[in-house]
């Protein structure tokens, strides 16, 4: 038979004992034993965390969470005061998964600023990188490379927009490319300021496309500050026109994931993706405030104006924003405050075998197919680059958008040319 809670009263669900406790209460007490100063309350400076674990919606989860040494430890050095809470000090914090996810909670109950994740995961991942490489011949100019030029960069983007998760992946690409390189110099006793064209070109030739392509961020950096011979030149990587589904193939994709039984989830970015040609690291990141669909008229937010949205995509954006927190991400993670992960979308998206960059330069073809580039790319929220790209290899000129008289302008008179 089942007993009133020993700490509430309540009667827990499937507790059986002479005093159980449920799972608020458990809560309570475990987080009594670790954010304690000396006293049975929570520590002063740590009362706004307690309350905003106390309201976790799933006690069970979060007490296993805390249950764990890493957390556990972790929460002690916060509330004995060994620990500062600030992100340098948990950003340097040995264990810096259970300090991630700490960070995640401390910004979500105000008592840490705001600040991009994929900016905290690159700064842990750098430093870590950094202090491995104490006896490397190359250590002060990789270690200038990445303080003085990836992190700035990225923090300054970071301050004008939320980081794309591609956008650290790339940086930690660029910056194991030039550890790389700089090995590969150091192995045939090449100093870096003494790096001639013709070693440059043997590297080129050995390495594939994708590390010459991000050894450029380092080679402009080197060549600038004069750590490498300014008139070294550096082959730009020519990549391949991505390639395409049809238009047959494309709808026949829609159709598909507007009716099987695959998670919300993926269905959703699945025809974001096929009908807007967004990449994931976008669609991962879309909030409830992007959409508006409400009115007759629904739309989303990539640029500027708003998009349209078709039905019936429209009732499925709906279903996918009714299950998702209010005023929240249309697409939650399992951080507190944090949205789904581009690797996990990604790797979900992959095991329903979707056609991902296929189905993306398909879509993005078609629209600049029937819209003027600049109008999509605005639309959109993508580079004009980008979007003059894909009118190129769709075979579109300017020529099929412009409307009205072509025939040629009659010649100026000798008097207005003289005006001009």
């Amino acid at each position: 038979m089942t007993s009133d809670c020993a700490d509430c009263g309540t009667i827990p669900k499937g507790r059986r004992g002479r005093r159980p406790v449920c799972m608020p209460c458990q809560l309570n007490r475990r987080l009594a034993r670790l954010l304690h100063n000396g006293t049975e309350a929570p520590a002063s400076h740590l009362a706004a965390l307690a309350d905003h674990l106390r309201a976790d919606p799933d006690p069970e989860k979060l007490l296993h969470w805390l249950s764990r040494c890493g957390p556990a430890e972790l929460l002690t050095a916060l509330a004995n005061g060994s620990l500062d809470l600030t992100h340098d000090a948990l950003r340097a914090w040995p264990r810096p998964i259970p300090a991630r996810h700490l960070q995640h909670h401390l910004v979500a109950c105000g008592l840490l600023p705001p600040v991009d994740g994929h900016l905290l995961r690159f700064e842990s991942w750098l430093h870590r990188r950094l202090d491995r490489l104490t006896d490397h011949p190359h250590e002060r100019l990789l270690r200038r490379f990445a303080l003085w030029h990836q992190l700035p960069r990225l923090r300054a983007d970071a301050t004008a927009r939320p980081l794309r998760a591609t956008a650290t992946t790339y940086m930690v690409n660029q910056f194991n490319t030039a550890h790389a390189f700089l090995d590969w110099l150091h192995t045939r006793g090449i100093a870096p300021d003494a790096v001639s064209q013709t070693d440059l070109d043997t590297w080129a030739v050995t390495a594939g496309a994708g590390h010459r392509h991000t050894i450029r961020g380092f080679f402009i950096w080197a060549t600038h500050t004069s750590a490498m011979p300014r008139h070294l030149v550096l082959t730009p990587v020519k990549f391949t026109i991505g390639a395409a589904i049809t238009q047959q193939q494309r709808l026949a994709l829609l159709r598909h994931y507007l009716t099987n039984q695959a998670p919300l989830r993926e269905r959703a970015a699945a025809c974001l993706m096929l009908l807007y040609g967004q990449p994931i690291s976008r669609i991962h990141r879309l909030h409830n405030n992007d959409l508006e669909l409400s009115g007759n008229a629904p739309t989303i937010r990539f640029g500027d104006p708003p998009t349209p949205i078709p039905e019936p995509i429209a009732s499925l954006l709906r279903d996918l924003a009714a299950a998702a927190p209010a005023e929240g991400w249309l697409f939650p993670g399992r951080h507190p405050g944090q949205p789904i992960t581009y690797q996990t979308l990604h790797r979900n998206l992959r095991m329903l075998s979707f056609p991902l960059n296929q189905a993306r330069v398909s879509a993005l073809r078609q629209l600049v197919a029937q819209v003027p580039a600049p109008v999509i790319a605005d639309a959109l929220g993508i580079h004009h680059t980008t979007a003059a790209r894909q009118a190129v290899n769709a075979g579109m000129t300017w020529s099929h958008y412009a409307s009205g008289n072509h025939s040629p302008l009659p010649p100026r008179s000798p008097r207005a040319r003289n005006r001009a």
